[in-house]
């Protein structure tokens, strides 16, 4: 295992983040602040994005059901429920770029002090439907196309108006990481060259637990689902995430999903997937990127669990 991540574990890397949830967000104005987040261009923040999709188009393929790992219980509540690769449809938005202005890479704040972002976008429009969202039969924003912004391994915020800079406050000594990628209005990643952007921020006088995310190697960044998903649109739940630095395959690095730490599936194509059949309930889901031994991948924020409740 790499020093600094021996060193971000014993920092307790996380400490106060999860105090940190109910964390205000608010956008500097002439006069006021509103809540908002992050989005992000330039480039220094563009990361190739290995087994991205080429083209304007995607094009519409067929759904197929993804490996699942282990025995399955016929009697668990689990045991009806399959992950598919869902279907290609509508755009891949190969122009879109998305970067940060400020704050500067590694940039450090005293504990207390607000921290403005500023963010370019091109190659992307925000609030507006995305073509063909109707034939997905998922869950879709109504205000359109937006920004997922995420600090470290929190739930992502959406953002749908980047006019106006962005103030976090109350952020918690340590190191952090903000990230950024357009969304779908169907809250798919978008998964084009560029359309990332990470940028390492230190609030407090202790030194950076971890390097720039540039260099952490194969990194994993969770998407969907959050949230409740209620009647029809818990049929089909988009199951997504961003891959940095790494592609995947059939017996190299892979995406683990668990469910409720029983049921797990594998998939081997950095694509949108859909969970069908999930029972009524509170669920936990992980999210793991292994290599081609299974081994989890060691780095900082992962792996990603997040709960979410399905309403019948």
């Amino acid at each position: 295992m790499i020093d600094w991540f021996v060193m971000f574990t014993s920092l307790g890397g996380r400490m106060g983040i999860g105090c940190w949830m109910e964390r205000r967000l608010k956008r500097a104005a002439a006069v006021g602040v509103v809540a908002g987040l992050l989005v992000l261009l330039g480039c220094g923040d563009q990361q190739e994005q290995p087994g991205a999709p080429a083209g304007g188009e995607a094009q519409l393929g067929p759904s197929e059901v993804v490996e699942v790992v282990g025995d399955v219980d016929p009697s668990s509540p689990l045991a009806g429920i399959e992950l598919v690769r869902s279907a290609d449809v509508g755009p891949s938005f190969p122009n879109a770029r998305l970067g940060f202005s400020t704050p500067d890479a590694g940039s450090r704040f005293a504990e207390g002090e607000a921290v403005e972002v500023g963010f370019t976008l091109s190659g992307y429009e925000l609030a507006v439907p995305t073509p063909d969202g109707d034939e997905r039969g998922i869950a879709r924003a109504p205000d359109g196309q937006h920004i997922h912004f995420i600090v470290n391994d929190q739930s992502y915020d959406a953002i749908y108006d980047i006019s106006e800079p962005v103030v976090l406050e109350d952020l918690p000594a340590g190191t952090h990481v903000i990230r950024a990628f357009p969304g779908r209005d169907w809250h798919e990643s978008v998964k084009t060259p560029g359309a990332l952007a990470q940028r390492l921020i230190v609030v407090g006088e202790e030194p950076a637990a971890y390097p720039a995310p540039e260099e952490w190697g194969p990194t994993l960044i969770y998407s969907r689902p959050q949230g409740a998903y209620e009647g029809a649109m818990a049929d089909s739940i988009l199951v997504d995430y961003v891959v940095a630095n790494v592609r995947l395959s059939d017996g190299g690095y892979r995406v683990r999903l668990t469910v409720n730490g029983e049921r797990q599936f594998l998939m081997s194509e950095w694509a949108p997937h859909l969970l069908v059949g999930m029972p009524e309930g509170e669920h936990v889901l992980q999210l793991e990127l292994v290599d081609g031994d299974g081994m989890i991948v060691q780095s900082p924020f992962h792996p990603i669990e997040r709960e979410i409740r399905v309403v019948r």
